[in-house]
């Protein structure tokens, strides 16, 4: 019992006059965020049941079993919960340490190469890794990692401070403190990031960007260092890429600019179904039919739905009218199947996920589980919306899965580690309260 009071107690207590105690403060039992596990649970639940209906028609003409597609996301999505479960009750301080740090970080840089040099080329771009028949896309592990890494780095740099250490010897302090702020850390991302956008996978470099710099703003670093920082990177970048891009040969150069026609295209996409019907007949398309056809067939899709939906399992889209009706594109199904209602339930959900994410992470104890919950917590959400906005035509269109919803195992695998992680700090990375015992 005295082991146990040890661990309880806090420093507040009150005495009698005989001396004896008579309330003692003691903090209150670590316990899991309910709310985040709830949604995830619903999220599962019913992404499982939505992917069913709309991967029906392909799976049954690709692979002759109209399960396909939910057996192998299940597999993966019953993995990442039982990860998610293990990682829950690992104490934290496991995770913050330096080598730990380092491995996750080399290990995601040598991911994205093996990607770049073995990777299979789907769809004109280099994204994913067959190993033993199962199609991998270590992207996902990258956009999990780059958080991890940014939070295990600034917590390193915090505790050499607080124990005297990064003192400049040549330099000004400033200075040197804006280079191990900003400059080193975003030297690391940016190495990453220019192997992830040479595959080319533009929707992962474009999250990974916004993820790193969200990342960045929730770590206290002062403005000084900032200004400093970035001017010393952008330096950096102007000289290296400039002599990088000047001594290259002319026919990599074309092959470079080959990679990110892609982009152009998927712009060109955008403008034309955005722009007015006259505007269109007086200049020529900048996208024909088949590039906007998909786009139109998702429109079409989340029109016809209504508000409350043509009835679960009756859309007409899916039978093969919309293509990766299954994967990028099933948010259209839902709303067609759902209506406005089932769309707006969706959305509900990752902002009710997005508030409980963020309010541990406002509640979190150190610097490394407050960038770990927020960056988490922004990648998920951050990538829902960004696939909702390109189903609505509201954003160009990328390669961005909804989570939970879309298929895809690697995905839905890493995204469930990122839960994990979150609900780590939840347990035992919060600032834990204490209620009053009367002895």
């Amino acid at each position: 019992m005295k082991r146990k009071m040890k661990y309880l107690v806090s420093e507040n207590m009150a005495y009698r006059d005989d001396g004896k105690i008579e309330s003692l403060d003691v903090y209150a039992p670590r316990r899991v965020n309910l709310g985040i596990v709830i949604i995830v649970l619903v999220m599962m639940a019913f992404g499982i049941v939505m992917l069913f209906s709309a991967s029906m028609p392909k799976a049954f003409t690709a692979q002759g079993n109209s399960m396909y597609y939910v057996v192998h996301q299940g597999a993966f999505l019953l993995l990442g919960f039982i990860a998610a479960l293990i990682l829950t009750f690992i104490p934290l301080k496991a995770f913050d340490k330096w080598p730990v740090t380092l491995a996750v970080y080399l290990s995601a840089i040598g991911m994205a190469l093996l990607t770049l040099s073995m990777g299979k080329v789907i769809n004109g771009a280099r994204r994913w890794i067959i190993i033993g028949g199962v199609s991998i896309q270590p992207s996902e592990y990258i956009k999990v990692a780059i958080v991890y890494s940014i939070a295990g780095y600034r917590s390193f740099v915090q505790r050499l401070r607080k124990k005297g250490g990064l003192k400049a010897k040549h330099t000004s302090q400033a200075l040197f403190d804006a280079f191990m702020d900003i400059t080193l850390p975003g030297i690391l991302v940016l190495i990453c990031l220019l192997i992830v956008v040479l595959q080319p996978h533009m929707s992962c470099f474009l999250i990974l960007s916004a993820i790193s710099l969200i990342c960045f703003l929730c770590c206290g670093i002062p403005l000084s260092s900032w200004l400093r920082g970035s001017a010393i990177l952008l330096a950096i970048i102007t000289v290296v890429g400039g002599i990088f891009y000047l001594s290259m040969p002319g026919a990599q150069k074309k092959k470079l600019e080959k990679n990110f026609a892609h982009v152009v295209t998927r712009l060109n996409i955008f403008e034309t179904m955005n722009s007015d019907e006259e505007e269109t007949e007086e200049k020529e398309k900048k996208a024909d039919d088949d590039d906007t056809y998909q786009i139109e067939q998702s429109i079409i899709a989340i029109g016809s739905g209504g508000m409350t939906g043509v009835g679960f399992g009756n859309s007409r889209q899916k039978y093969m009218y919309l293509p990766e009706a299954h994967n990028d594109y099933v948010y259209s199904i839902i709303c067609e199947e759902l209506g406005f209602v089932g769309g707006l339930i969706i959305m509900l959900l990752f902002w009710a996920f997005a508030l409980a994410g963020f309010l541990v992470a406002w509640q979190a104890d150190s610097l490394f589980t407050r960038i770990l919950v927020t960056g988490y917590t922004s990648l998920l959400t951050l990538q829902a919306f960004l696939n909702i906005g390109v189903a609505t035509g509201a954003i160009p269109p990328t390669g961005i899965t909804l989570p939970f919803f879309s298929y895809g195992g690697t995905a839905n695998f890493f995204f469930m580690i990122a839960v994990g992680m979150i609900l780590s700090v939840s347990r035992s990375g919060r600032k834990r309260k204490t209620v009053k015992l009367v002895v």
